[in-house]
């Protein structure tokens, strides 16, 4: 039976008579990437100081890589790597990223040396190719750049977890997807486990488990892959039409090859298709046959986002949080 390596257990959090928490239980084994996702006043915040030690619950039980972080926080620190939020807490942006991390290093007793060996291994894993990009001074770097020499720092001693609050807020859609890609290859080649806090429900795609928190409670725990699979469908294509009445979404809705359908904007729709041959032909002969015939067919792959949207959707509820970019 695989290891839990984070593990929160019916924990229960109070600050100054309200309810943060109630009763939040999620884990992750060894060497998985977990996301915890939720908008603000969720509790995701909460979660990631119950696991760092610095709040202590009024009931529950919390572990990171074996170690009671309720009663044992100060065995956490050299297990533990974190990376905070906003880069300007946790960097100094007139020295380059190696020598922020030879200086974290410091605090660890780990040998120059050693450090700036490491520092090189893990930059080179965050796309730092050359020379020149390691040792320009960190003010002058990108913001994903500078997401990264924060994970590099992180790294440096070689925890055994790895908390990230926020990781991708304030980057573009493109860096937002690069820094996860980076997360996961260090999460391959090292084995680090990972918390992920986020806001955004695209984090999910990138991690092994998710726990989508509410107003202090989880509402959704589990693979992400299994909710996808969930929704029954094989293919997905975005339709536009030029008008687009809940009559005809009816129709859509029962047409023999359709699992789901969710409003992704004015007059457009995802379609989810079962497995079929030639799904796009199909589909649009059968749109056809109910005197359906769409502007424009796109097609798109199946997520997280979709499941969480659809659950939502079938709930009459808005979601709690907002939607992923």
């Amino acid at each position: 039976m695989a290891e839990k390596f984070i593990e929160l257990r019916g924990v229960h959090v109070r600050v100054g008579g309200k309810t943060i928490l109630s009763d939040v239980s999620f884990y992750a084994e060894r060497g998985e990437i977990l996301a915890v996702i939720g908008g603000s006043g969720a509790g995701k915040t909460t979660c990631l100081r119950v696991m760092t030690g610095q709040i202590r619950p009024v009931r529950g039980e919390v572990q990171v890589a074996g170690i009671d972080a309720v009663r044992d926080r100060e065995k956490l620190e050299h297990v533990l790597g974190y990376v905070p939020q906003l880069d300007e807490t946790g960097l100094y942006y007139e020295f380059s990223a190696i020598r922020n991390a030879c200086l974290f290093a410091r605090m660890y007793g780990i040998p120059a040396r050693e450090a700036k060996r490491r520092a090189r291994e893990i930059l080179e894993v965050l796309g730092f190719r050359s020379e020149e990009l390691m040792k320009k001074p960190v003010g002058q770097l990108s913001g994903g750049e500078r997401k990264r020499v924060s994970i590099c720092v992180g790294l440096i001693h070689e925890p055994q977890v790895l908390l990230l609050d926020e990781p991708t807020t304030g980057l573009d859609a493109h860096l937002r997807v690069d820094v996860l890609n980076y997360l996961r290859n260090i999460n391959r080649q090292y084995g680090v486990t990972m918390g992920i806090v986020s806001h955004d429900l695209e984090t999910a795609e990138f991690c092994d488990r998710v726990a989508v928190l509410e107003k202090g409670h989880v509402v959704i725990f589990g693979n992400p892959k299994e909710f996808v699979r969930s929704i029954q469908a094989k293919y997905a294509f975005i339709l536009s039409f030029e008008k687009l009445t809940d009559n005809d979404i009816s129709k859509i809705k029962s047409l023999r090859i359709v699992t789901k359908v969710l409003p992704v904007g004015r007059r457009t729709l995802k379609v989810f298709i079962r497995k079929i041959e030639e799904p796009l032909n199909v589909l649009v002969d059968e749109l056809e046959k109910v005197g359906l015939t769409p502007l424009s067919v796109t097609s798109s792959d199946i997520t997280f986002t979709d499941y969480f949207r659809l659950t939502a959707m079938e709930k009459e509820e808005e979601p709690y949080f907002p939607r992923s970019h």
